[in-house]
């Protein structure tokens, strides 16, 4: 049988790199892997199904399925996990003093559906009472302006959400102090030594992630591995080949 030929994009993870320059073939496959940002990824993966086989957004996996019209299969491989309680920046001198002033706060997003502020959004609402209903949500690009949700989405009953004005950037507008916070994967680069009035929410994040671990077990997925749907239709093998191989666990005594 010949071998497919298969774009692949990915980001440049260390876990993959073994595939990327070939040490590790994938059986039935002769891919062209492409390194690239998730962000650009994400975007062309859901726009325009620009990969045969994508690393991708949850987020957006979970929206596009439950909309029922997902291009992609997902598999069950996750390129990225990582927990976010450093993901929360807050202005300093606006009496933050915990997650529970965050209530009735504007805070910036760049898009709702990213995976970073789902997490966030959770253990917000789980761990400290902090519900999305209770803030005022800002969306724009975090240092560029104009970004748009790559998924059209149905915000839920009681969320409250503008846009950020015209030629304003996020980190501008939280260096200006217009918005009060800002939640998302990246650093904002207005976070840095000579604006420290800009901080985290929570001073020792890794402290904070390791007590939520704890509480809750879960280590937060963040990307999945997707093959375009039309070719699993076509290879129902697909998928399973993507797989990492597992040991055989011993036989039960």
């Amino acid at each position: 049988m010949a071998k497919l030929n298969l774009s692949i994009a990915i980001g440049d993870y260390d876990r993959v790199r073994p595939l990327v320059d070939g040490t590790v073939s994938i059986d039935g496959v002769s891919p062209v892997f492409l390194t690239l940002e998730p962000e650009e990824i994400f975007f062309r993966a859901f726009r325009h199904t620009a990969f045969d086989i994508a690393e991708l957004s949850l987020g957006s996996f979970c929206v596009k399925s439950a909309q029922g019209d997902n291009p992609y299969v997902g598999v069950p491989v996750f390129p990225s996990r990582a927990f976010r309680h450093s993901g929360v920046y807050i202005r300093k001198d606006r009496g933050i003093n915990s997650p529970a002033d965050l209530k009735g706060r504007k805070i910036g997003i760049a898009e709702y559906q990213v995976t970073a502020n789902i997490w966030i959004r959770a253990f917000l609402e789980d761990d400290f009472g902090v519900s999305a209903e209770s803030i005022d949500w800002v969306r724009g690009g975090v240092e560029e302006t104009g970004r748009p949700e790559k998924i059209t989405i149905k915000l839920p009953p009681g969320v409250r959400m503008s846009e950020a004005p015209a030629g304003q950037s996020l980190s501008m507008l939280l260096l200006a102090g217009e918005i009060d916070a800002l939640i998302g994967p990246r650093t904002p680069s207005v976070m840095n030594a000579a604006n420290s009035h800009i901080g985290w929410l929570f001073d020792d994040p890794r402290q904070a992630a390791i007590a939520s671990y704890r509480k809750s077990g879960n280590f937060p997925i963040m990307h999945i591995l997707g093959v375009r749907r039309s070719l699993v239709e076509q290879n129902p093998w697909l998928p399973g080949t993507l797989l990492p191989s597992l040991p055989t666990p011993p036989p039960a005594k």
